[in-house]
């Protein structure tokens, strides 16, 4: 089985290379990149969450074998664009689909952060996690970090669901920190999928995909029936 899994604002595909130690033999991991970043850093970056799942559709392979699809955070929502084109374009279906830390979009409360002054968004970046101290040492490279952030984050808060948004009719599984997520908000992701979604709650903070990476491919390889 391939495992698609789709990074988070300011992401890289290489956050999730350090799965690859500790993900059953028969799972294929495929790091999805965006435009703008990584190995791909000389192309114009993806606006929207829209242009993103857009751009996701065109690095995937639906039809060879089964596959699922891991969405961490920004990720979740291009996942669910991400669903709707694979549906609307009558492709298979992934066998499983994860979100992980990401309210639904019906109770996700922008809070206009893509508007603050250079300063003031990095001063709540570096507040919110996940941003190593050592970037902020390196003018040039915390530059193009930032305004990858800045870019990501405007395309989340300016983001609004379609209405005719199809139903997920795969297995879903949710993941969430406890101290990040609540278990009532995560379980709301049911409104975007015709099955019952299965919980899943993991120690650490909104990045806890980075900080307990084991627990977090070991639930994968479960679920996945590895």
């Amino acid at each position: 089985m391939k495992l698609y899994t789709i990074p988070y604002a300011g992401g890289f595909s290489f956050t999730y290379q350090k799965w690859r130690k500790f993900l059953d033999k028969g799972i294929e991991l495929h790091p999805i990149e965006y435009p703008g970043r990584g190995r791909r850093f000389k192309e114009s970056m993806c606006q929207t969450i829209e242009q993103m799942a857009d751009n996701v559709m065109n690095q995937i392979v639906t039809e060879e074998e089964e596959y699922a699809l891991f969405g961490h955070s920004m990720g979740a929502y291009v996942l669910l664009e991400l669903y709707s084109r694979i549906y609307r374009s009558n492709k298979s279906l992934p066998k499983h689909v994860i979100i992980s830390a990401m309210n639904p979009p019906h109770l996700y409360n922008p809070k206009g952060y893509h508007l603050l002054d250079n300063d003031q968004f990095q001063t709540k970046m570096c507040e919110m996690g996940g941003i190593p101290p050592t970037i902020t040492k390196d003018a040039e490279f915390s530059k193009y970090v930032f305004n990858l952030l800045l870019n990501d984050f405007k395309a989340v808060e300016d983001y609004e669901v379609a209405d005719d948004m199809p139903l997920i009719s795969c297995d879903i599984s949710l993941f969430s920190s406890a101290s990040d997520i609540s278990y009532d908000n995560m379980m709301q992701w049911n409104q975007y999928a015709s099955m019952t979604c299965s919980y899943y709650e993991f120690e650490g903070s909104h990045f806890f995909i980075n900080e307990y990476v084991f627990e977090t491919v070991s639930t994968i390889n479960t679920i996945l029936g590895f």
